[in-house]
């Protein structure tokens, strides 16, 4: 913990000094919400809980930083890092400082080039048509978690051109004698205008005794106060004896009633199939957020699963339900 203060201290120290040439933010989230949920284990115990790494947005502290190099060129950086409301720790076991994003590129007319720990190109396509805008991380089935959130040791490519967004990215595996091993390669495609949105990437993966293909698709569509997003993702996970194929299906609804006022209805569903060993997860959800500012706001859910073979619980409990309440304010 010493170690990870001096960090800061220095971090600090530094924007203080850089300021005069490169453009430093500070920002963040902080959450402190309070969540009930039944059968969390075989014997069907509840449980209530505040230490949370974000119950409805995930605890964040970030600096960016921006340096204009001249003709439309600039450098940038990104560090980030999670904690937990309840106790003030990171939010990792590991006790990693940046544990969220740690990335530094170059951005010009022609895209940017990313290299470090950053969100995955499934990750960042997926969001696009996720209902919840990855909300309630943590609750809500996790939708891109098979191809990973985020990457170490990525280089990741991202080139806007008017209403069509192209992302690449190639992360290594840094295995000696290998090139292939521990390494990640992924494209996506992603187009949005007015109210239409769509997108679709792959990703393949060689994590050492596995291959894994990833791919996903979906999109959604803004009417008046309302949005309506829907998302499809199937991954196969192959080792020399078992193949794993993990299918995810998701819709939802946005209503805003209010400009403080706005409830979220989604639906999602997970198959998991490991020979002819099956389980299933359906997952409901409905969300309320309130706002106090533009920084500011009440949050509330009530969410249930259904569960179904080796998705159940211990082995033993087939249905979860959960609710939340909280603040989440972002600086």
């Amino acid at each position: 913990m010493k170690k990870s203060l001096l960090a800061l201290a220095v971090l600090g120290a530094f924007a203080g000094v850089a300021s005069a040439q490169t453009a430093i933010t500070i920002y963040g989230s902080f959450d402190g919400g309070v969540r009930s949920v039944d059968n969390v284990n075989a014997a069907g115990d509840n449980r209530l809980s505040v230490g949370s790494n974000g119950t409805y947005n995930s605890n964040r502290l970030g600096f960016k930083g921006v340096e204009d190099l001249g003709g439309g060129l600039n450098a940038h950086f990104v560090l980030e890092s999670g904690f937990n409301t309840g106790t003030g720790t990171f939010d990792t076991a590991t006790g990693t400082l940046f544990n969220r994003t740690a990335l530094v590129g170059l951005r010009g007319a022609w895209g940017s080039l990313d290299l470090g720990r950053q969100y995955t190109v499934a990750f960042k396509t997926i969001g696009a048509y996720d209902p919840l805008s990855y909300k309630y991380p943590g609750i809500a089935l996790a939708v891109p978690a098979t191809a990973g959130v985020r990457y170490n040791n990525d280089i990741q490519y991202t080139g806007t051109f008017s209403d069509v967004t192209v992302r690449a990215q190639y992360a290594m595996g840094e295995v000696a004698g290998s090139t292939s091993t521990g390494s990640a390669k992924a494209v996506g495609l992603g187009y949005a205008n007015g109210p239409i949105s769509v997108g679709a990437a792959y990703t393949n993966r060689d994590i050492a005794t596995f291959g894994n293909d990833h791919y996903t698709v979906g999109g959604a569509y803004k009417f008046g106060d309302a949005r309506v997003s829907v998302g499809y993702a199937n991954e196969k996970q192959a080792t020399t004896t078992v193949d794993t194929t993990n299918k995810f299906a998701w819709v939802g609804l946005n209503y805003a009633f209010t400009p403080q006022l706005e409830l979220t209805g989604a639906y999602y569903n997970q198959k998991v199939q490991t020979l002819n060993v099956n389980g299933k997860k359906d997952f409901y959800i409905v969300a309320a957020t309130y706002a106090l500012s533009k920084r500011t706001n009440f949050y509330a859910d009530i969410d249930t699963a259904r569960l179904e073979g080796t998705s159940r619980i211990g082995g033993v409990q087939d249905r979860q339900t959960g609710v939340s309440v909280g603040i989440n304010h972002l600086f």
